[in-house]
């Protein structure tokens, strides 16, 4: 029994550890009394854990502050991380490119690049190939680490993961089934790594970013090229987060509409991926049908872009106003079921045409006629999230260690 305590007793000294730096890196600076009162442990432990949070080098003594404002009163010390003694790698794979970044925990960009994969589709290993010669690299290069401790890398792909397996079981079109990423990168890098969900290391970017309060619950939905969404959870007692993928844009609002990748037919990404809008719109694609577009283009549907097709949007052209306003109508279908299912307490919306006045007014339209407009907002960090989320997945591990190396 003596020895069961002991173990219990060592597990909660690591969690309250982990909360402890949790808490601290999100806020940047914190007072122990703060600590305490967050995390309702007694000033006690909070001083004990977290002199030997400084002896280790985890933590510091940063500056004072008034526990009484607008009058004389006791200074407090603040706790910071020493953010500029460690550092972790953040990837990003899609179609045809990977992102890579490195970050120390002051959030200082330390080295980003984008490396075009178009001529080794959907081939893994010389994908994977590619990553760890651009990881190499930058490791190789004693200006960009500086002496910080490197905590890791984490790694994101579309589609079905098993995280805790380190398999890329079904990308949709970005490498084969089954893929052992963690076992190559590992045995190739020899660093720790982590293979998440692109959406669930979205939504991770988003938590820990984020200040607002509703994050308990949270559904992320992350829209272009295709549609995914993460479900988020935030635990208070130990101020971290459990997260789920959803396969929303296969969700079938046409029963029987086009075949989709996944086999089954009128999913919605059918409807509202980038793929099947440009394919839908190059059926009227002509200089009399779609005159802003055709000019955006030159005359040439090769051209097609994202950044064209919303500009033509903003611009009134008729077919592609049809066109986005039927993607706007589904997805705000989508929504709306999603929400009825598991209940969120808010929803939080990521991606390229959300930076479009227009399309996210005719969205909020859409969703109050459903009644659910007020549980959805736009994420404060759009198109910011690609690598820091999955470079946070690394951050998040090491607090969950208590701040020991993985």
């Amino acid at each position: 029994m003596a020895e069961t305590n002991g173990i219990n007793m060592l597990d909660v000294k690591k969690k309250n550890r982990g909360s402890i730096l949790r808490l601290i890196y999100q806020n940047g600076s914190i007072s122990r009394k703060e600590i305490a009162t967050a995390l309702g442990l007694t000033p006690a432990a909070i001083t004990l854990i977290t002199n030997d949070l400084i002896e280790e080098g985890l933590l510091e003594e940063s500056s004072f502050e008034s526990s009484n404002v607008g009058r004389k009163g006791r200074k407090e010390i603040l706790l910071e991380i020493r953010g500029k003694k460690f550092a972790a790698i953040g990837v990003y794979i899609s179609k045809h490119k990977f992102r890579i970044m490195c970050m120390d925990l002051k959030n200082t960009i330390l080295f980003e690049d984008t490396v075009l994969t178009a001529d080794c589709y959907y081939d893994s290993s010389k994908i994977l190939a590619k990553l760890c010669q651009s990881v190499t690299n930058l490791l190789a290069d004693d200006k960009i680490l500086h002496g910080r401790t490197l905590l890791g890398m984490g790694v994101c792909v579309n589609g079905i993961v098993k995280s805790r397996q380190g398999i890329s079981v079904k990308s949709y079109g970005i490498w084969e089934e089954n893929v052992q990423v963690i076992a190559y990168l590992e045995e190739a890098l020899q660093i720790p790594i982590i293979l998440t969900n692109n959406i669930c290391a979205l939504a991770h970017g988003e938590a820990f970013l984020s200040r607002r309060e509703y994050l308990d619950n949270m559904l992320f939905i992350k829209y272009g090229p295709g549609v995914g969404a993460a479900r988020l959870n935030y635990r208070h007692t130990t101020h971290d987060f459990d997260y789920k993928a959803i396969e929303l844009g296969h969700l079938i609002v046409e029963p029987d509409g086009l075949a989709c990748i996944c086999g089954n037919h009128g999913c919605l990404e059918t409807i509202a991926s980038y793929s099947s809008i440009e394919r839908s719109i190059s059926e009227a694609f002509s200089k009399e049908n779609t005159p802003i577009l055709y000019e955006l283009l030159e005359g040439n549907p090769e051209k097609f872009t994202i950044e064209a097709l919303v500009e033509a949007y903003e611009q009134n052209d008729p077919p592609i106003v049809k066109a986005l306003e039927k993607v706007i109508r589904y997805l705000s279908l989508a929504i709306k079921n999603s929400i009825c299912i598991l209940e969120p307490s808010s929803v939080i919306l990521y991606g390229e045409l959300f930076e479009s006045a227009r399309f996210r007014e005719v969205l909020n339209q859409n969703l109050k006629l459903f009644s659910v407009s007020e549980r959805v907002s736009f994420s404060h960090f759009n198109l910011e999230l690609e690598t820091i989320g999955p470079a946070y997945t690394i951050i998040n591990r090491f607090f969950e260690l208590g701040g020991h190396l993985l």
